[in-house]
């Protein structure tokens, strides 16, 4: 009786290994945009810039001549307007005033130069660091001047003010300052002026110092 062998066995399967991963690509740096380069600072001015373009007006004044009538007392004079500013002076209007030195010149100073009169012709412009020359008078009343007795001779001892008034971009300005004035002695003090007797008396040696009165707007 024919018997059919056993079919072989199947050969065995080789084990087989699990895939070995793949390591991941390194990631790729993506390039970091690069600072822009500061700009460079701005060369520094050299030159000076004012805050405030405006004018400024300086009063200055030479007495010339001091003449004592029955009457009345007359005192010509020469006036500078200098204009010590950055810009032009407008519509400048200088107003004079004759007073009597003694205790009330404070009182009467500040009145006159906070009640200006501001009226008459002026100067149309006084540009920057320029300088305007006038030539007029003050005129009082012979008994308004305050008479004084000093060495034996009666004398007296004026004071002229001064308002000059100015325009400008901003507005109006003003300038005020006092002088008292005497005879010239080439030294710290002033002479007296004399109300001798004699009428049409003559005075042209004089000299003025400024008062430490003054008004700046």
């Amino acid at each position: 009786m024919f018997v059919a062998p056993e079919p072989a066995p199947p050969p065995a399967r080789e084990p087989q290994l699990p895939p070995i991963p793949r390591a991941p690509a390194p990631p790729v740096a993506t390039p970091k945009p690069q600072p822009m380069p500061p700009k460079p600072a701005a060369p520094a001015s050299s030159g000076i810039v004012s805050s405030r373009l405006r004018p400024s007006i300086e009063i200055g004044v030479q007495p010339l001549r001091c003449l004592v009538e029955d009457d009345q007392v007359t005192i010509e004079f020469e006036l500078e307007l200098f204009n010590s500013g950055a810009a032009p002076a407008r519509a400048v209007l200088a107003e004079a005033s004759l007073f009597n030195a003694g205790v009330t010149q404070d009182e009467q100073l500040a009145r006159f130069f906070a009640n200006p009169v501001g009226a008459g012709s002026g100067i149309e412009a006084i540009a920057p660091l320029k300088r305007v020359n006038l030539t007029s008078k003050v005129v009082a009343p012979r008994e308004a001047i305050q008479e004084y007795e000093l060495g034996g001779r009666r004398a007296f001892v004026p004071v002229i003010a001064f308002n000059a008034l100015y325009d400008w971009s901003g507005g109006k300005a003003q300038t005020s300052s006092a002088y008292l004035v005497g005879r010239e002695t080439r030294g710290d003090k002033l002479g007296p002026l004399h109300l001798d007797d004699n009428a049409h008396r003559d005075v042209r040696s004089l000299a003025a110092r400024e008062l430490p009165t003054q008004l700046r707007t």
